[in-house]
């Protein structure tokens, strides 16, 4: 990569997609999303059969997956999940790049991976890993404080197998930095801010970011991740160092978690 400054490189970029893009590839992923849920659901029937599944309480996942282990299924289930969580996070990255790199024939680095002031970039990306692991550990603090139990993004009985700790580092680690990044960043971000301004773009970007993990006692810290990982790509230009941020990011909660 060159070492050079490039402040706000999307402004030197035009982007020639647009909110209405931005909308439809929302559509996609939405779309994709109660697909990939509904085929889930038909997995899981299709492994435990008709008459277990109707008997399982929604409340008890713990019951599920000691269900699910006792009748030998549960590697099996662990990687179907695998496969409809790479898919869902495929779906992100494919209909940013359908609506944007593709439609338009734009290339990459409308999307954002353009080169960036290393040394800068570094420096940022970890300022903002330890201010939002921060802010998260402090959100948990108020929680506890206020009687309210932390939920986690995962549940604990997902962590107890190597192939589930294997499901969750592939995921969180590998797959979400790249395809949430372009997604949210170089996609949504750039087509919002195009039409009604940066402004709008970090905020609206970062909420839907918030809304996608789905996580409504870390929405607060994820809609601050979003908002700091945003500023991040406008002062780099750049979405290699909000890649790399998240991955930095997700790999210490993983840590953490384990």
């Amino acid at each position: 990569m060159v070492e050079q400054e490039i402040p706000e490189e999307p402004r030197s970029s035009p982007i020639p997609w647009t909110v209405g893009d931005v909308a439809k590839g929302v559509g996609v992923v939405i779309s994709s999303t109660v697909l990939i849920a509904f085929g889930l659901v038909i997995g899981t029937v299709l492994l435990l059969g008709h008459g277990a599944f109707l008997e399982l309480s929604v409340e008890d996942v713990a019951g599920f997956f000691d269900l699910l282990a006792s009748e030998g299924l549960l590697q099996h289930w662990l990687i179907l999940m695998l496969a409809a969580m790479v898919v869902g996070e495929g779906a992100m990255f494919l209909s940013a790049w359908l609506f944007s790199a593709f439609k338009y024939r734009c290339g990459w680095r409308a999307l954002g991976f353009r080169s960036f002031n290393v040394r800068n970039g570094l420096i940022l990306a970890a300022v903002i890993v330890l201010v939002s692991l921060l802010i998260g550990f402090l959100w948990d603090m108020l929680l506890t404080s206020l009687g309210i139990a932390p939920l986690s993004a995962v549940p604990p009985e997902l962590t107890q197998t190597g192939l589930g700790l294997a499901i969750i580092a592939v995921l969180a680690v590998a797959v979400a930095p790249i395809a949430e990044e372009v997604f949210f960043r170089g996609f949504i971000f750039a087509g919002i801010s195009k039409r009604f301004g940066y402004a709008w773009g970090i905020v609206l970007s970062a909420l839907l970011f918030s809304i996608a993990h789905m996580q409504l006692g870390a929405f607060l810290p994820i809609f601050i991740l979003g908002l700091l990982l945003t500023w991040l790509y406008v002062k780099t230009g750049s979405i290699w160092p909000c890649i790399f941020t998240h991955f930095a990011y997700n790999s210490i909660a993983f840590l953490f978690m384990v």
